[in-house]
């Protein structure tokens, strides 16, 4: 969040502000994902139920910047499609800001299109965010 604040639909120094519980909620709430590389954590995404029944949701990627143009992104976006389709999703719905370009990029390199829905991304400031969306066909049996 410090490193690229533009990204995230909170800040920093909120989230820092909030109790150990909330923390070890999260990690329980959502599917986590994490690449290494040489033993040394290169990124994070999360993944759990989408705001809708049939669709997963694709949260918080983050790649470490010397870690970036390296694959590491689509490996973590190709396992939480992976695991959506594992747990029958149709579809993988994910949130974007409008000025973070490389993200969105990656995103539609990967499948993913604008579905029209926006949003603030923190409230009181103008910033917004375009919602994603890639289908899938659930695993086989």
């Amino acid at each position: 969040m410090q490193e690229a604040p533009y990204a995230f639909g909170s800040t920093f120094a909120r989230e820092v502000k909030l109790a150990e519980k909330h923390w070890r909620n999260a990690v329980v709430q959502r599917t986590r994902f994490v690449a290494e590389v040489g033993g040394v954590v290169a990124g994070t995404v999360g993944a759990g139920p989408g705001e809708f029944t049939s669709s997963a949701a694709l949260t918080a990627l983050w790649v470490a910047p010397r870690h970036r143009d390296q694959g590491v992104g689509s490996a973590l976006i190709e396992a939480v499609v992976a695991w959506a389709a594992d747990q029958g999703f149709s579809q993988v719905l994910l949130w974007v800001t409008e000025v973070n370009l490389d993200a969105e990029r990656l995103y539609v390199h990967h499948g993913f299109a604008r579905t029209g829905r926006v949003s603030v991304v923190r409230p009181g400031e103008p910033a917004i965010e375009n919602e994603m969306s890639r289908p899938i066909e659930p695993a086989s049996m």
